[in-house]
């Protein structure tokens, strides 16, 4: 219980009306409790967002409140119709074929993921249905007349079922779409979707790959009609995320021509077929597009991975060749570790590492330099690292001296420069003395904690189209201190702040490589030759602003920032009080570096975040639903 509640438990005991009247129905309620609904309602007011019975804030995916935020999101009857109106003036009209194997499919969800499609705004579309259980004479009968009914709609049927994987690729051979995507038999679909989609096409011709966000649905068998709960909201594409997991399940669309680029897959990628499809496509794409708006529906019911993972245990397997096939293909010298989530994994690099060179911040204190230079030894750091100090040489000279006699051996390659007294200013100044291929900027209050820390970075930032990579910090008592930081219209901030570290968060990202627009100064890895080419850090920002600052010239040179839960550095800080508080959580983001920053870049936040769903509330770091 905390103090305060402990407090109103104090303050109520034994009370009673001061006037002695009997109660009324309300007045029965105890003191106490009124005062907990009252103190519920101040912790709303004060973090402004909702919390669950075990304190963590309640993100998207679980928020009660979802079906509402849905309803309310839906396109309505007016908008589809204009819609319908508009569809036939676009420039590009695209042929999509949906493609959907069936299989002992039941009528009710064939007759709902049917219907679905042929209620599309956008109408020039083939629907391909792969029927892999003829036997089955009532489905055969609805796949008959759903096709009298519709010219648009085609049926294949088999003479066995010969898996998901090579069923899909026999309605990929009789489609003629521009696009094929791929539906599942017991799935749905908003009636916008292709709609949505031949849109993009329109903004955006040379896109090549397409999904959208999607959500789970059950149908409530006393009112009729689904409920709607669990959406995934997606970033748009992140190609280290899908190294983790295929966060693009549904509903993938594809470009026919990329498809023919490529060699068909066969059955030993059932279950996660669409995983290997996108694995397979995401190298050739010249360009991928997420719609951020829930236009799919996956249907819960036991025989689904939706809610039943074990429904289908093969895929596990599956999903690990899909991945495992894909390193190959990148020839990266790479093994998969168990993240603890199901068909989540991540990616631990092996074999050399580029040279690194580890700049440091120091403070004037000796026991907290001390302290950093056994944590740095005791890292096990490669012998080719040289780390740069900057900061008060005469402390550093006697913290060096002290773990000297201490028996610790000093690194050959170490340099000592003066403080300038600015963080960013420092971290220039020991870039210009660094010798190695790649740099990490850390202070003396960061200790890394997890094995290989330099190898996994430089890893991770010499992937092709990375240009900074970013461990997951940590405050001593094991809390999230940033995983990630998002550049959003409300607030650049850091992301999952105050979370345990073993928590998953939303989708379970914070267990996977995530694709950021920026991260911290803590543990910042870049080359040497980018970092040279960027002009390095700008010494006009005093806080973790100057990081997002460096990160958008990163981006701007169409490069990626990545964060990794695979380097954990821990940072000798207090952990915030109220870790939750986003008026409060964050005084590291200055609001005189935000200001420069939006001088700098005066578009930029405006814009979005790409890898932060413009769904989620754009002040909260924790994927939450906006509350009007």
């Amino acid at each position: 219980m905390s103090i305060l509640r402990r407090f109103v438990s104090f303050m109520t005991s034994n009370s009673s009306p001061s006037n002695g009247a009997p109660r009324t129905s309300t007045e029965n309620e105890s003191p106490e409790k009124k005062l907990y609904d009252s103190l519920d309602e101040v912790q709303k007011a004060i973090y402004h967002r909702p919390f669950g019975p075990d304190g963590y804030p309640i993100d998207a995916w679980t928020d009660p409140y979802y079906e509402t935020w849905f309803r309310a999101h839906q396109a309505s009857e007016v908008q589809l119709q204009e819609q319908r109106d508009a569809q036939a003036d676009l420039a590009i009209r695209p042929l999509f074929s949906i493609i959907v194997p069936l299989y002992k499919t039941p009528i009710e969800y064939f007759r709902t993921m049917a219907d679905s499609v042929l209620a599309q705004t956008f109408d020039n579309f083939e629907l391909v249905l792969i029927n892999a259980s003829p036997e089955l004479l009532e489905l055969a009968d609805e796949l008959r007349t759903y096709q009298e009914r519709d010219r648009r709609i085609t049926v294949v049927t088999l003479d066995e079922n010969y898996g998901i994987t090579e069923n899909t690729n026999r309605g990929i051979s009789v489609s003629k779409g521009d696009f094929c995507c791929f539906l599942d038999h017991d799935d749905f679909i908003e009636p916008n979707l292709l709609f949505e989609y031949a849109s993009a096409l329109n903004d955006d011709p040379t896109i090549d790959f397409l999904y959208c966000d999607e959500d789970m649905v059950s149908f409530d068998e006393k009112t009729q009609a689904f409920q709607h709960l669990n959406p995934m909201f997606k970033p748009q594409f992140s190609p280290e995320l899908l190294l983790c997991k295929n966060y693009i399940i549904h509903l993938m669309t594809v470009r026919r021509t990329l498809i023919e680029s490529m060699s068909r897959p066969d059955a030993r990628y059932d279950g996660a077929q669409d995983y290997n499809m996108v694995l397979r496509c995401i190298g050739r794409a010249r360009s991928v597009r997420c719609i951020e708006k829930v236009l799919y529906h996956w249907r819960i019911h036991p025989a689904s991975t939706a809610t039943n993972p074990d429904s289908k245990p093969y895929s596990r397997i599956a999903n690990k060749l899909s991945v495992f096939s894909h390193i190959e293909t990148r020839q990266l010298n790479a093994a998969l570790v168990s993240s603890g989530i199901f068909n989540l994994h991540n990616v631990w690099f092996n074999g050399s590492a580029p040279t690194t060179s580890v700049v440091v911040s120091c403070a004037d204190d000796f026991r907290v330099c001390r302290n950093f230079l056994i944590s740095l030894l005791e890292a096990n750091l490669p012998t080719s690292t040289d780390v740069i100090f900057v900061g008060n040489k005469p402390v550093l000279r006697e913290a060096l001296r002290s773990v000297s006699l201490d028996g610790f051996p000093i690194p050959a390659s170490l340099t000592l420069i003066s403080s300038q007294g600015n963080k960013l200013c420092d971290y220039n100044d020991g870039a210009r003395h660094a010798k190695g291929k790649n740099l990490v900027f850390v202070d003396d209050l960061c200790s890394f904690i997890t094995p290989e820390p330099l190898r996994q970075l430089g890893a991770l930032c010499a992937l092709n189209g990375v240009g900074i990579s970013a461990p997951k910090l940590l405050y001593p008592n094991g809390s999230t201190k940033c995983f990630g930081v998002a550049v959003t219209e409300g607030r650049i901030m850091p992301l999952h702040r105050g979370y345990p570290d073993d928590f998953p968060a939303y989708q379970c990202n914070a267990r996977a490589f995530q694709n950021v627009s920026a991260c911290s100064l803590q543990g910042l890895c870049i080359s040497h030759d980018l970092f040279h080419v960027l002009g390095g850090f700008d010494e006009r920002f005093e806080g973790e602003i100057g990081a997002a600052d460096l990160c958008r010239r990163v981006l701007n040179h169409s490069l990626r920032i990545v964060a990794t839960p695979l380097v954990k550095v821990e940072v000798d800080e207090a952990a915030p009080q109220t870790p939750y508080n986003t008026q409060t959580q964050a005084p590291d983001f200055r609001a005189d570096d935000l200001k420069l920053f939006d001088e700098k870049w005066p578009a930029a936040r405006a814009a979005g975040d790409p890898y932060y769903s413009s769904n989620f509330d754009q002040a909260s770091p924790y994927c939450q639903l906006p509350r009007s």
